[in-house]
């Protein structure tokens, strides 16, 4: 009997350095998300976990 085809394991990947500073996964440029999803857009590979931060109250 044929043995099936095992799926490779996904390799985890990390963000070396995130750009979106409004974000608020962003700390300190590092992505600080449970996990983040990539979309294609026109212009190339998105972050689809981007969600910008909310404005502050002003005091």
């Amino acid at each position: 009997m044929a043995e099936p085809m095992r799926q490779p394991t996904p390799a985890i990947s990390r963000v070396a350095s995130c750009t979106a500073t409004d974000c608020v996964h962003n700390r300190d440029r590092q992505c600080h998300a449970g996990e983040i999803e990539v979309r294609m857009s026109a212009d190339g590979a998105i972050c689809g976990t981007y969600e910008p931060e909310k404005p502050r109250p002003r005091p």
